[in-house]
Parts: structure tokens; sequence; C-alpha cells
């Protein structure tokens, strides 16, 4: 009987253990969850169009069983496919088409960035931790990442993992569904036109904008050669540094640069219809200054000095202006100072001569055609034509604001607005701008559809590659003429004139725009 009641006990302990252990593995192992998908917070467009999160891909949770195989034949191949059934346990896969049924539940899933990325030099980036490297993806990491969310599905399992057959799947939504985010003034439609102008051009290296005339907003920032933020290590060594936006950088100006001294001389006085006899070349002091091939443009007044570009009027013409006003004007319009677009997303400042090199009369000679120690951005070039167009500066505005998790947006402040030329002096210039376009050195430019203003620009760069010296070219300039809704910027690094390279992208811009 002693011996009959010691093994009763040792069996009743026996039981309470493994009672113990089995529950304690039911507990941990009850469920088995997936992850389907996990999504960061999302850039948006003006019109609230994903510019991230854009494209989706179908994600089927799987119960294995032999019913679920013959949905998954076309998805899996046949030796992966008997593992997965014979195996057990619950799965993910990638489909092409909705499942739903009693084995099978298909989510869809956002992808970061699908195969095309419209303005990726402003979206920027990111890391292999998820984290922003460049752009609104590095200005905005911290909201983006906290807005964020995943989705999960769990399936009842046994003590072993295997999935418990009869029993639903649960789903659940951790943030997934929040369209929280940043939201840009980039307009989608108009950012399509601006990159495809540019892709089709024979700008290899250059940027294009667009800005909108009253709020400077921008609609559309384009900058060549581009890339993919998932394919960035195929651009770390690439040709033209595609990971640079060149709307952002600093270059030589050269000839639009024009159209502001010839504003500033008629705010001071000097009259549009003063005339010149250009000879091709003008000397002042030791420095010979020439037109472009040393062409000689006769009598010239304003308005055809514009039109032929002519550099020996403009030359002559600085002979009357005062070197620190006119400096003073390019400090109130914002050259030789940064652009912040948001954090982390600012521009090069450019470069300004000083007062005291102006001094030198070959200096200020130099400077009143856009050439010599003064170097911009597009985005000051944009600045300054918006004061040619309306009278007054605007700050470029790149933010509209923040959306949370029901999409109801944070707007984030207005810019700042400096009153730059008078209303006489805006209409004397559209209407010399104008001319620039219809009868002058930009012809490339003109349009059937409507009109445009703007002036070309071709500027030395003092780098050189085999001997020859890069030029920078541009055009730079608004429309409709007589009342301006929009900027248009064109950059070439290394072109062969403002109107050969520049003037043609400027139009179809324009024309796009108009026919969208």
């Amino acid at each position: 009987m002693l011996i009959c009641l010691c093994f009763m006990a040792l069996l009743l302990k026996i039981v309470d253990i493994n009672k113990e252990n089995y529950s304690s593995v039911t507990r941990n192992q009850s469920t088995k969850t997936l992850t389907v998908g996990e999504k960061r917070g999302t850039v948006y467009d003006r019109n609230y169009i994903p510019l991230t999160n854009s494209q989706h891909r179908l994600v089927a949770a799987v119960t294995p069983t032999v019913q679920s195989g013959e949905y998954l034949k076309a998805y899996l191949s046949p030796q992966e496919l008997t593992y997965r059934i014979k195996d057990g346990y619950p799965f993910l896969c990638s489909v092409g088409e909705e499942i739903s049924n009693e084995h099978i539940r298909t989510f869809s899933v956002p992808v970061r960035y699908g195969e095309t990325v419209l303005a990726p030099h402003i979206i920027g980036y990111l890391d292999s931790e998820k984290k922003g490297v460049s752009g609104i993806e590095k200005a905005y990491n911290q909201y983006l990442t906290e807005n964020g969310g995943k989705l999960t599905v769990s399936f009842q399992v046994d003590a072993v993992g295997r999935v418990l057959a009869g029993l639903d799947k649960t789903v659940a939504d951790s943030n997934f569904s929040s369209k929280a985010g940043v939201v840009l003034t980039i307009d989608s439609s108009v950012q399509v036109i601006a990159e495809s102008a540019l892709r089709e051009s024979k700008i290899k290296s250059g940027a294009v904008l667009v800005m909108k005339v009253g709020t400077g907003e921008l609609l559309a920032v384009a900058s060549v050669p581009d890339f993919h933020p998932e394919r960035v290590g195929e651009c770390l060594d690439g040709e033209n540094s595609p990971l640079v936006n060149k709307a952002l950088c600093s270059y030589s100006v050269g000839s639009v640069f024009k159209s502001i001294v010839a504003a500033f001389a008629l705010e001071n006085g000097i009259s549009s219809e003063e005339t010149y006899e250009c000879t091709g070349e003008i000397t002042v002091g030791d420095t010979v200054f020439r037109c472009f091939n040393g062409k000689a443009h006769g009598e010239t007044d304003m308005a055809s000095a514009l039109e032929n570009s002519c550099n020996t009027y403009f030359v002559n013409l600085s002979r009357k202006l005062d070197e620190e006003k006119l400096l003073s004007l390019c400090r109130r319009i914002g050259f030789g100072e940064r652009t912040v677009l948001a954090p982390s997303v600012v521009t090069a400042s450019g470069t300004l001569p000083t007062e005291k090199s102006l001094r030198l009369k070959g200096n200020f000679a130099n400077f009143s055609f856009g050439q010599g120690d003064f170097s911009a951005t597009p985005l000051q070039l944009a600045s300054a034509y918006h004061a040619l167009a309306t009278g007054y500066t605007v700050s470029p505005v790149l933010v509209r604001g923040l959306a949370d998790y029901e999409g109801l947006m944070t707007f984030t402040e207005k810019t700042k607005k400096v009153k730059i030329f008078s209303d006489v002096t805006v209409q004397q210039m559209k209407k010399m701008l104008a001319g620039v376009v219809s009868s002058g050195l930009a012809d490339k430019a003109k349009s059937e559809l409507l009109s445009l203003s703007g002036k070309t620009g071709t500027a030395q760069s003092g780098i050189y590659d085999n001997g020859k010296e890069i030029c920078r070219t541009w055009f730079t300039g608004f429309f409709p003429s007589e009342n301006p809704n929009y900027i248009v910027v064109v950059l070439n690094e290394n072109g062969q004139g403002g109107n050969v390279d520049c003037a043609p992208v400027f139009r179809k811009i324009c024309e796009g725009i108009v026919g969208g």
C-alpha cells in the first residue's frame, strides 16, 4: 500500500508538471502573428495626390491547405508550394489579384516608391534603417516615422505553431490606415510636364522650376540626371552627379541679369528710349568688352538691347548707375542669401561682388551683364523675375503643411513679399521681355498658343573641359505676358546657348501647363 501511494503521488506530480508545461506552451504559441506591411507617413502634392505610398502590391495571408495551394499555383513554384502546405505554418505571399476565402485573405499594401517617382530630388530617399537621408524624407523624418504604421494578421496555432483549422484570422491595424504626412506645394501634373520637357531636351545636366505668381509656391522642381530612391547606389559615381538637386545649386548667371539692371535703370530715371551706338565692343579702363562674336548692333535702345542681348549697351549703361544702390537692390531681391525650403532642404547662397570690388569700373561693367564674381540659384532668379512681373519678390514655398491622421492639414507660414519695382517699371519690363521672345534672340521660346516673356542667358563658368570653357545657359521668364501666373526657370549646366538649349524647354512647359 505504501508503494502504491508513492506511485500515485509520483503520477500526480508528473501530470501536474506536464499540465503546467503544456499550458505555458499553449499560452505562448496559441497565436502566430505575421506583419503584412509597414508604412511610413505619406508625402503628398498640393492636391493630396500621394507622391510616396502611391502604388500598392497585394499580399496574401495564407492558411496552408490543399485548397489554398490551388489558388497559389501561379505565384509559387511547385516545390515551395508543397513545402509550405506540408510544413503547416501560416505564411505571406505576394499575389497578382484579390483572393479572399476561408484559407486566404488578401491585403493591399502601399509601396514607398513605385517604378516611377515624381520629384525624387525633392522627396529624397531613405537609408537601410528607413531613416531619411535627403529631401523631405530627411527634413520631416521624425514626423513621417511617428506617423507610420503596421498591419498584422494573427493565426490560431497549436503548440508547435501549426494553424488550427476552422478558426478566424485576426487583423490588427496599428496606425496603418493613417493619412498623416507632409503636403507639398508641388502640382503632380505640372511636375510631369516639367520632368518630361527636361528629359526630352538637349539638357543632360540642369534643372527646371515652376513658381506660382503671387504665392511663391513651387509647382514643379526637376533636376537631371535624376535617380530612383531605391537604387541610390547605382548613382553614387554617376556622370553629372545624379543625386545633386541642380535647382538648389549656384551658377554663373549671364544675360538673364540684364533684365534686373534694365529695371534698376528705369527706377533711377533712365529712359528706356535712351540710345547707344553699339560697335560690337567697348573699352572700360584696360578691359575691352564685346558683344557675342563681336557683332555690332548699331543704334540701340533698352528694348532692342534686351532683344539682341547687347553687352556693350549695358556696359555703357553701368557708367550712369550707382554700384552700391544696385548691390543693395540685389540683396533685397535675395541674391547672395540661401533659401530655406524646409529643415535641411536649403539652397546655396550664391555670390555677390563686394562694394569694394565694384568700385573698379571694369568689375562693375562686368557685373552689369551678369558676369564676373556673381552667381545665383534658379530659385533666386525665379524671385527676381517675379519682381519684374509683379513689382515684388516672394519667398519660395515648398511645404504647404502637415496632414494629421484624418488628412486634415495644418498650414505653414505664408510667403513674405518685398516691394522692389514700381508699377510703371513693371509695365515697361513686361512689354520689353515680351519683345525678347516675339522679335528678339529668344525666338525658340515663341509660342503660337500664348504670349510668353523672358530672357536668355549664356554665362562663362571659368571651368574648362578638354580646353573648352563650360558655359551655363539659361532661360528665365513668365507667362502670360500681360497678366503673369507662372514664373519658369530653365538651366543647362553645360550648354551652347540659352535660346538653343533652354528656350524650347521653357515654351514646352508653358504650353503643357495651359494645354493641361
